[in-house]
């Protein structure tokens, strides 16, 4: 009987620790969703019309899968002989745009990928928790 018991206790003292480590993994997992949505909502209110446009362009169908924008000043010409449409974003129409895509890095929504000696563009990249965030947005 020793034995048995002994197996018992083990096996139902395992399953209590699967139990508490999957509930502690559920709650800091919902801890960090409530975080990133905070922290979205007060970027959206701090720099609406940016995020406003981008949220339209992540809506529009041509713009489905892309996660690339440029930065360009209205008067500056580019060539860029892509295949596909392209974002880009002028700094004319957002005051301080360099520094509100700056606080959109900071927080890992937005990654500078621009490709030295290529074209001196200034290139983004969106992340996909971002286009989530922007697409489920409801305004």
């Amino acid at each position: 009987m020793d034995i048995i018991n002994m197996v018992f206790s083990f096996l139902i003292g395992t399953a209590v620790g699967v139990i508490i480590a999957h509930s502690w993994n559920t709650h800091v997992a919902n801890q960090a969703i409530t975080k990133i949505n905070n922290i979205f909502d007060r970027l959206w209110h701090q720099h609406p019309k940016l995020l406003q446009e981008m949220k339209q362009d992540m809506d529009n169908p041509a713009y489905r899968f892309q996660r690339e924008f440029y930065v360009l000043k209205k008067n500056q010409r580019f060539n860029l002989n892509l295949a596909k449409p392209c974002l880009v974003y002028f700094i004319e129409e957002h005051d301080g745009l360099q520094d509100q895509l700056k606080t959109l890095e900071d927080y890992g929504f937005v990654s500078n990928v621009t490709e030295p000696n290529k074209n001196n563009l200034t290139k983004y990249q969106l992340s996909e928790k971002f286009v989530e965030l922007l697409r489920n947005k409801q305004t």
